[in-house]
């Protein structure tokens, strides 16, 4: 079933190793063919011929498409055969191959293998021989082939290992130019805290904002403390009237308060305490963990049995279901 406009699928495959690749296409015109080829080749890399079990019309059209992008492909049609590479289809001897046991011995037989002699009368090429010209070139006196002026040649800048290494070159500088704005947007960053932040002094009043978990409903939304320390990594230590706050702080974490309200010796520094901890003992309903109660009747809250009446607080409104009781 086609998906929105796709409606064709091309397959492209090694012909080697039977690696499969495939592509959704919206028509089988020679443009959008020759188009996700190029992208497979720049993918894998582009192969010696390229051969199409399609009509020879199909195939001059996508082949004179893709001459535009790679001017050196060599296309053909027809069912491919079977790929049979090996040892057995290489020009060593069948007798080297049949003592071959190891890698090392593969790679001592090529080294091994001998050049052509070139004063051998089959491979030798005499001076008033012509050598074969391919399709499409010229022959000179000397021998010479020289392409036709309808051949493309590559410029030095258009060779694959010349844009590869290009692509590589700018691929390193946007890294780094990258790596610089980081660096440069991190001190503006730690600049503009200095400054919007001033350091904390031992002495200093300070507002630490309570989290929505740690604080009952009648909570301050702050706690007030006093710095004691301050190490080297610009963390804090603060006190409060219950005790000293076990964390450390940054800077980030409160607020300094242009009076002081509170001396050194207004708060706790011999004990040390969570912040919730500190914040329920300053808390006139009991902190995050309140008391409430839950009962029921005609004489709630009349007795012991009753938690608030029990702790001697009145009871609010997360008590039984927001009933009334005469203990309000």
């Amino acid at each position: 079933m086609s998906q929105h406009a796709f409606k064709w699928i091309l397959v492209y495959q090694d012909h080697l190793t039977n690696f499969v690749i495939l592509r959704a296409l919206t028509s089988k015109c020679a443009a959008e063919v020759a188009h996700n080829l190029l992208d497979i080749f720049l993918l894998i890399g582009a192969p010696s011929i390229l051969q199409s079990d399609n009509g020879t019309e199909f195939t001059a059209e996508v082949i004179t498409e893709l001459k535009l992008f790679w001017p050196r492909l060599v296309m053909v049609h027809g069912k491919p055969r079977d790929a049979k590479v090996g040892l057995a289809t290489s020009s060593l001897p069948q007798e080297i191959i049949q003592r071959m046991q190891t890698e090392d011995d593969l790679l001592a037989a090529i080294n091994a293998e001998q050049p052509i002699d070139l004063q051998d009368d089959s491979a030798a090429v005499t001076k008033d021989e012509v050598l074969p010209a391919a399709a499409g070139e010229q022959i000179l006196p000397s021998g010479v082939p020289i392409p036709m002026e309808d051949d493309p040649v590559l410029t030095e800048d258009e060779h694959p290992a010349n844009l590869v290494a290009s692509r590589i070159d700018m691929i390193r500088t946007e890294r780094s130019a990258s790596r610089s704005a980081q660096l440069q947007q991190a001190e503006r960053m730690v600049k503009r805290s200095r400054l919007e932040l001033a350091a904390g002094m031992p002495g200093d009043n300070v507002a630490i904002p309570i989290p929505l978990v740690d604080r009952g409903c009648g909570d301050p939304r702050n706690i007030l403390g006093v710095i004691v320390d301050r190490d080297q990594n610009d963390m804090y230590k603060i006190s409060v009237k219950s005790g000293m706050l076990k964390t450390r702080f940054s800077r980030n974490q409160f607020d300094l308060c242009p009076q002081k309200l509170l001396k050194e010796s207004d708060v706790n520094c011999t004990q040390e305490v969570s912040l919730r901890q500190a914040v329920a003992k300053e808390s006139k309903s009991g902190g995050q963990d309140s008391v409430r109660c839950n009962c029921a009747g005609n004489r709630r809250c009349e007795s012991n049995r009753c938690k608030c009446y029990k702790s001697k607080i009145k009871c609010s409104s997360r008590c039984h279901s927001c009933l009334d009781c005469k203990n309000k």
